[in-house]
Formats: C-alpha cells, structure tokens, sequence
C-alpha cells in the first residue's frame, strides 16, 4: 500500500505512480476535484465517471468485463462512492474482491473518491485499503494555506506583505474553496497595480460564513432570496450539492407526506406522526413550508430536483452552476 498526500500528486501529476486501485479520502473537496481532473487529462485510458448513489456491482462489472477499442484500459472514477461501498455486504463481497483482483491484473484502475475523513476498519474497506494506493486530501494547515495564497498571487505577477497576506487568510477562514473565487475577484480588481493591499481586500473580499444548512432549508422553502448567497457559503464550507439537493427532496416529500394524511382527515398531529415530524421546531418548519407551497408546488419541485439531477449525472453539466440556476428560478 502506497500513500500519498493530493497536494504532492497535483503538483508533480505522477499518475503513474498510482496502483490500479486509488481510495481518495479526506474533506477537501476542491483539491479532490484538481486530482481528478488531472487523472482525466493524464491518462491513456477511457475514463468512465460513476456516481456511487446510481450504480451496482453489475454496472461496476460491466466497465471492466471488456477492453477499450480506443485506447490502453478503462479508469472507473466513482465519485460519492460512500454510497456504493456502504451498500455492499457479506453476500456482495466475494463478488467485489473479483472485480478488484481482476482491475490488478489488466491496465485498467478503479479510483474511489470519498467524503469520509478516515478510512473505515470494516469492509469492503479494509480489502480496499490493503490493495490501494492512498489519497489523503485532508484541510491545509494555516501555514500551507498562507503558502499556497502567496504563490497563487505572486504567479499573477503581484506582491503583497505577510501581514497583509494573514489578514485575507483570516478573512477567507482559510478555506481553500472559497479563496479560489475571492482571490480571482481581487485579481481582476487589482488589475494593472504591483501590489495588493488591505483596503483592495476590504472592497472586494467578502467575509467567509459558516452557514447552517437548516437556515438554508427554512430560507429556501420561503422563498427568501439570501438562500442563494447561503448556498454559496454552504458550498464553500464542504457541503456538497448533492448533500443539499437530497435534504431539500427529503423536506418535499415529507410535505407530500403531510397533504396526503390531511386529504384522509387526519388532524395536524396525526399528521406530523406519519410524516415522521416529532421535534417542535421542526413542526414550526413544516408549518411555515404549508404556508408557501401547496401540494402541486411541492410535487412540481421534486419533479425539477429529479431533472436538475439528470442534467448533473447524465449530462454531466456543472453540478454547482445547475444548482445554482435551480434555486434561483425557485426563489425569484
């Protein structure tokens, strides 16, 4: 088993050093997001994007029960893969190591990318963790975040000092995310200037926020136009869209849930009770999400999650753009 850090495999790009198994893990997501596109652009084989939600071991067998006509071997990149691994058992799991043991021995590789922040001990994982080469994308330390700032900034031909550099890291919170888009706005701000200085960063950077997800379903179900600078912020501190759109499928449904038991005459409470709805606060949600949506809205809502899915898992259109023109179509 080899390990590597993602920072040391996007800025050599040695793919090749990578066994035919690759398990990346770790919360940062937008070097995982670098890595994979490396892999993508690196490699002599065909790349098939997988999501871990969607597919079976069928579909995981299908990829690699046949060779490439065009090219070395197939690369099977399963992204949220969490979802696929978690749903394999003692049945499954003899079948699973075959797939493997038959990756190792051809020119193709399987990479799972995971959200979890270490490698769980039970299988399938353990099988995978004795086989793969290890991806930590883990957080970058205070010191490596001011590094990497520095280097982004002084590659676009600017300078600017160490206090003022800790300043805007402390402003971005040292999120690596959030830092690629406000430094591109600063960038372009502070074009034609040497130098960046503290009050460039104070009209143009915004402040990074910690957003709480569930203020973000309460603003979204009211149609309230800061859940698009929310979602923002969300995004930005790791939630990934898919994690947001699920939540917001799951609040709709139990909406459908709460029409359905009052169309049988049942009262409020025997409502809340079918619909799995017990804390007070979350009642006082659902009560405020009657008050804006009636059942057809609801049902024309799941119907447009389902197809902002399709156009980000089929058509492989830009997950977070497309989300992003979903909720702004909902809340104008």
């Amino acid at each position: 088993m080899k390990e590597f850090n993602i920072v040391q495999l996007i800025k050599k790009q040695n793919i090749e050093d990578l066994e035919p198994l690759v398990f990346v893990y770790g919360t940062e997501n937008l070097l995982k997001k670098q890595f994979v596109d490396i892999l993508k652009n690196k490699t002599d084989k065909q790349v098939h994007i997988l999501w871990g939600d969607e597919i079976s071991l069928d579909d995981l067998n299908d990829v690699f029960s046949s060779g490439s006509l065009f090219s070395k071997g197939n690369v099977g990149i399963i992204l949220e893969s969490d979802s696929f691994l978690d749903k394999i058992n003692k049945k499954d799991l003899e079948r699973f190591k075959g797939i493997l043991e038959r990756v190792e021995k051809s020119n193709d590789q399987i990479v799972f990318i995971t959200d979890k922040d270490k490698i769980p001990t039970k299988e399938p994982y353990k099988t995978i963790k004795d086989k793969a080469t290890i991806v930590v994308s883990g957080k970058l330390t205070p010191k490596a975040f001011l590094i990497s700032l520095k280097k982004k900034i002084e590659s676009a031909g600017k300078r600017i000092d160490e206090e003022t550099l800790k300043y805007l890291s402390k402003k971005l919170n040292y999120n690596l995310q959030y830092a690629k888009q406000e430094v591109e706005k600063l960038l372009l701000y502070t074009e034609g200037k040497d130098e960046i200085l503290k009050k460039d960063i104070d009209r143009v950077v915004v402040p990074k926020v910690e957003e709480n997800i569930f203020s973000f379903i309460t603003a979204f179900f009211s149609k309230d136009k800061k859940s698009l600078n929310m979602l923002k912020n969300l995004i930005s501190t790791g939630h990934h869209p898919f994690e947001i759109q699920s939540l917001i499928l799951s609040y709709a449904n139990k909406v459908l849930v709460l029409y359905s038991a009052k169309e049988k005459g049942k009262s409020t409470e025997e409502a809340f009770n079918e619909a799995g709805i017990k804390h007070p606060a979350q009642k006082g949600t659902f009560k405020k999400i009657l008050s804006h949506y009636k059942k057809d809205d609801v049902i024309n809502l799941i119907k447009e999650l389902y197809q902002l899915e399709i156009s980000q898992k089929v058509y492989f259109e830009d997950i977070e753009k497309k989300l992003e023109e979903f909720l702004i179509k909902r809340v104008s």
